[in-house]
């Protein structure tokens, strides 16, 4: 972890101990942070990711989804990296789910604290805001798609047949709360292969808790998915962390 990031921390939790962080929050990405990504070390870390990919030969066997993309930096960040590797990756799709309305209640004491770290509507950013950052960024709508809706509405059965969607290469799931992770992993269950690429962008929130966040709900799933094992990969920034998930009845 770098000075910077262990700087940028610190300030998160003082904002946060102080109740100044929602004030904080608006003012920042209202006014200050533009067309960014929120976790800044997010491009290096899917420059590694998609590399890795390509290296395991899952480049054009799925899809890429991610679940939460906020202003959509990082969505289009991953279509760009996508480019630079010649014929690889030319039959991904990109899904971006959100519901354009930031976080959803918080009512799960799972996602409660004292500090209110979470609340509803925060990282808020309309789908017409998201499709003018992509536009300026020229993303290619052929094969990217938006998803409103929060997830526990919006990913559905029907969805995926809708879109044909049947394997995921990688996903990046970035929804903070246990309760969201857990709607994530649900809906993806049948759609990972053997070595997709599952991106926790809030995986050290709540502490590290084990109990608590996404690493509850990753570990819940994988104790209800038993013929899934998972690789630890990549970590980056403050809270981030990558597994590449393995079919057991394909190990050797």
């Amino acid at each position: 972890m770098t000075l910077k990031t262990e700087l940028r921390s610190g300030v998160v939790k003082f904002l946060q101990k102080t109740k100044l962080n929602k004030l904080a929050h608006k003012v920042y990405y209202g006014y200050v942070h533009g067309f960014n990504s929120a976790t800044p070390e997010i491009e290096d870390a899917l420059e590694i990711i998609f590399q890795k990919a390509q290296e395991l030969g899952t480049a054009n066997q799925g899809d890429y989804c991610e679940f939460g993309v906020f202003k959509g930096y990082a969505f289009w960040k991953a279509q760009n990296i996508s480019t630079q590797f010649k014929d690889d990756f030319t039959q991904m799709r990109f899904f971006g789910f959100d519901s354009f309305q930031g976080l959803p209640e918080i009512t799960n004491p799972e996602d409660q604290t004292q500090e209110e770290v979470f609340y509803q509507g925060q990282y808020n950013c309309s789908k017409a805001g998201v499709i003018n950052n992509l536009n300026s960024k020229g993303v290619d709508w052929e094969r990217t798609f938006l998803i409103e809706g929060f997830f526990e509405d919006s990913l559905t059965e029907a969805l995926k047949t809708q879109y044909n969607l049947e394997k995921i290469s990688i996903a990046l799931i970035d929804c903070d709360l246990y309760s969201s992770t857990k709607d994530v992993l649900k809906f993806i269950s049948d759609l990972l292969i053997d070595k997709t690429i599952l991106v926790f962008d809030d995986w050290n929130c709540f502490d590290r808790d084990n109990n608590r966040g996404q690493r509850k709900a990753f570990q819940e799933f994988l104790e209800e998915n038993p013929q899934l094992s998972e690789e630890e990969f990549i970590s980056y920034g403050s809270y981030g962390q990558s597994f590449i998930i393995h079919q057991k009845s394909s190990e050797v």
